[in-house]
């Protein structure tokens, strides 16, 4: 468990925009007392059990039954459907649970959003896309800019007209359909990015966010999920049952920030799929794709980033058009998002690398 472990398993995958600097090294401390603490108890624990009979075993077995079923009752208290743990993010206090795509914001409404300040307003409008305003929506007849992906693709913490898509639209004269939202993995950043598509007559272009954590996200199981089925991606619903349903089996397998060697392989491998399908989504409707990967970071070249491997592998490997946008620490807003100079610095590079594929189109 050194520092290139654990940026592969854990901090890559599971964090954005960074984990506490003292993660790492309180975690391996963590481990190794209690691997210490399991080696002191194992010969007295060992003893017990061989003298332990079969009644002082069915009250241990019948004591682990209770205090599971306690825990979980206890997991279950709150308000609303959302697990506790995630009943506090904004996708789930100003929008909905949505069968197809997870979660949704309200449509045709606006929300004041920002705690402590600077208070930000989330206009959705009547396609349930943030805009400018909650009435009205985009026209299918016009040319288009979509902009899909997580947080950073919807403006997370900053007002809508500071956004990289809205500054893109008004440079390219395209009109901007913002279908992305907090907190979304890669499949369900293509779900709604394909639906849009098949509402716009004229799409253009589309730009897709990536950053790292959509590696943890697009392999959690609490929501309806893209998966690779005899080498398909098919849609499949959450699993049912009894242990499925559980919050403590929940909480360890869709919260615990640490994916095995075995589910990072799976969901590189899940991830790539759906970038070349979102890719070819795009480009069947005669648009232009271009995947924005954002890195929290000084500008650097692609082999310094330490994510660098797994851009390769995603994007240079596949030859998926991407730009690589560095993001300084001082231009993040209070919650660790890009600010509008940041937001505006990712225009002009999007943007540079655009142009010349729209007039080639035209």
């Amino acid at each position: 468990m050194n520092y290139a472990w654990f940026d592969r398993h854990v901090l890559l995958p599971a964090y954005y925009p960074w984990a506490p600097g003292w993660m790492p090294r309180d975690v391996r401390i963590a481990v190794a007392a209690l691997g210490v603490a399991l080696v002191a108890a194992a010969w007295p624990l060992g003893r017990a059990l061989a003298r332990a009979t079969l009644g002082g075993t069915a009250r241990v077995a019948l004591a682990v039954v209770l205090a599971l079923c306690a825990s979980g009752r206890i997991l279950r208290r709150g308000k609303g459907p959302a697990a506790p743990w995630r009943a506090g993010k904004v996708e789930f206090g100003a929008g909905r649970l949505d069968p197809r795509y997870g979660w949704v914001m309200l449509p045709s409404r606006a929300t004041v959003i920002g705690t402590p300040e600077p208070r930000v307003l989330y206009a959705i409008d009547d396609w349930g896309d943030r805009a400018a305003a909650p009435q009205g929506a985009p026209d299918p007849e016009a040319p288009s800019l979509v902009v899909a992906g997580e947080s950073i693709a919807a403006g997370h913490g900053i007002a809508y007209e500071d956004t990289f898509g809205v500054a893109m639209g008004k440079d390219l004269g395209l009109q901007v359909v913002n279908v992305g939202c907090g907190g979304y993995g890669s499949d369900q950043a293509m779900l709604r990015l394909a639906d849009a598509l098949d509402r716009l007559r004229r799409p253009a272009a589309a730009v897709i966010t990536f950053v790292p954590i959509m590696l943890s996200r697009n392999v959690q199981d609490y929501r309806a999920r893209l998966s690779l089925r005899g080498g398909a991606l098919q849609l499949v619903p959450p699993p049912d049952g009894f242990f499925a349903r559980l919050r403590l089996r929940d909480l360890l397998v869709n919260e615990l920030p640490y994916l095995t060697d075995g589910a990072l392989r799976e969901s590189v491998r899940l991830t790539a799929a759906i970038l070349r399908e979102t890719d070819r989504a795009v480009r069947s409707h005669r648009a232009e794709p271009i995947f924005a990967v954002f890195s929290i970071g000084p500008r650097r070249t692609l082999d310094e980033h330490p994510e660098g491997a797994l851009i390769r592998q995603l994007f240079v490997d596949q030859r998926l058009p991407y730009e690589l946008i560095d993001v300084e620490r001082r231009d993040l807003v209070a919650d660790g998002h890009p600010d509008p100079a940041a937001h505006r610095r990712a225009a002009a590079v999007l943007e540079a690398a655009l142009r010349p594929r729209l007039s080639h189109a035209q």
